[in-house]
């Protein structure tokens, strides 16, 4: 995904530069789907062109690019043609391709063309808006900070003796409204921590101040005497990277040999490795590593890897071995890949807002993204494939793939189904009454006992009894 040379964007006396995004593309729908990407950045300046040899007709100064954004449904040939041409006037302009599974790009060639990163177009506009802020220089300010610019901070990482070096944030997503908690140079007494993780309150900083956090938080984990003191926002910072470069490693394809396969297993087994995942732990110490992960607002990141430590930790909490709980977090963290093939989608929509066609690609995306597993040799154990095409089963038959009342589903799929619904009602949603996550374990435990719910009853009984204390 991301070009080894790669520097950050700059350019002399920027604040005079106008704030000019070329975006190449004959796709009505890409222009648009661009434009609402950037919706939050509200001085940016459109220069759409779709024609190279017009482009190159206009004179160079009055373009004043200070961003290219390129269609990769163009083709191979016409987006590599962009990109050299661009960066041999512009060599130090931000050059983005986006593409979608349409049409097949060859990654390597582009970059050796000067394109700077490749992005799947339909996977995450958190992941477009990280990538943005990473390569220009752009600061969001006031109280209308978007949620995408903010990242949640682990209540861990927070040292009451510690001046905080980074403003420190609450976001109000039902009327997007950023408010300011507390400035730099002041602190967060042990009281007002406790009394917010109590009230599962998130707080958030800047990402554009990601660099003062790590070292807050990296001093801030000194102070404790926990074994590895890794920051843990840094670590989900590191586990969202990725995952976008395990997507990458899908995306590319002119490359389906074992080296993509080798790359995708080896980076699903560092986001476990991170996350300790086949450590020991008491069922109710898998408990309370679950409920960290509550009540943060649903993307396709924070789906996969909620979904990777809640099955894994389910796993351990109903007495699954190591070997089972790993096929677990792999399943969990691949699961929705396969929603990549739906144009537009977003993981918070109904899917009866989608087309006639896209509600079918979104009922067969399980089998979709076992079969991107496949076509890159990722080397999983034999049992993920079979739990990404039963995690969204019931135990009615009901669900997706269907199946016959009283067909017989795996452990591991039945793990993941309660994990899925976990996920699913915990998560920030503008539609959804915020609970916390022992009343929401005590309601799915109703529900599948009165048979509202098609869940397994044993899983919910085992977790229900963690959320009562030591055991």
């Amino acid at each position: 995904m991301e070009n080894k040379d790669d520097t950050l964007f700059e350019v002399e006396n920027v604040e005079k530069a106008k704030k000019s995004v070329l975006i190449v593309s004959k796709d009505t729908f890409f222009i648009n789907k661009m434009k609402k990407f950037l919706e939050d950045f509200s001085d940016f300046e459109y220069n759409i062109q779709s024609d190279i040899s017009k482009f190159l007709e206009l004179p160079q100064d009055k373009v004043l690019p200070y961003l290219f954004l390129v269609d990769g449904n163009l083709g191979q040939i016409s987006v590599a043609e962009w990109a050299q041409t661009l960066k041999m006037s512009f060599p130090k302009i931000p050059l983005v391709v986006f593409h979608t599974n349409k049409v097949p790009l060859n990654f390597e060639v582009l970059k050796k063309n000067g394109t700077n990163h490749i992005i799947h177009i339909n996977y995450d506009k958190e992941f477009v808006i990280d990538l943005l802020l990473e390569v220009i220089p752009y600061d969001f300010q006031g109280n209308n900070i978007p949620i995408v610019a903010l990242n949640v901070i682990s209540y861990k990482d927070i040292s009451p003796e510690l001046d905080l070096n980074f403003d420190v944030f609450f976001h109000l997503p039902n009327n997007h409204k950023t408010i300011l908690y507390r400035k730099k140079g002041t602190r967060l007494d042990e009281a007002k921590i406790k009394k917010l993780e109590e009230t599962h309150q998130k707080i958030y900083f800047k990402k554009t101040e990601k660099k003062d956090f790590f070292e807050y938080a990296r001093t801030a984990q000194t102070f404790s005497n926990i074994e590895r003191p890794v920051a843990l926002t840094e670590k989900s910072l590191k586990t969202k990277k990725l995952i976008f470069l395990i997507m990458g490693e899908f995306f590319n394809q002119e490359v389906n040999d074992f080296k993509a396969g080798r790359n995708i297993f080896d980076r699903c087994k560092e986001i476990l490795q991170e996350y300790r995942l086949l450590d020991d732990y008491s069922p109710r110490e898998s408990y309370l590593e679950m409920i960290k992960f509550t009540g943060e607002v649903r993307t396709f990141y924070s789906d996969a890897i909620n979904l990777c430590i809640y099955s894994a930790h389910i796993g351990n909490i109903v007495g699954f071995n190591k070997e089972k709980i790993e096929s677990l977090a792999l399943a969990g963290l691949l699961h929705n890949i396969g929603l990549s093939y739906i144009d537009n989608f977003d993981v918070n929509m109904n899917p009866n807002e989608l087309s006639s066609a896209d509600e079918t690609i979104y009922y067969t995306y399980p089998d979709k993204s076992v079969l991107m597993i496949k076509g890159k040799k990722v080397p999983l154990p034999p049992d993920v494939s079979d739990t990404i095409l039963e995690h969204r089963v019931n135990l009615d038959g009901s669900g997706f793939p269907k199946r016959k009342i009283g067909e017989k589903v795996q452990s591991l799929s039945k793990i993941i189904r309660v994990a899925y619904e976990f996920q699913a009602l915990t998560c920030y949603q503008q539609e959804q009454i915020n609970k916390n996550p022992a009343q929401v374990i005590e309601e799915m435990k109703e529900k599948a006992m009165s048979n509202k719910l098609p869940i397994d009853l044993n899983t919910i009984l085992a977790l229900s009894k963690c959320t009562k204390g030591p055991s």
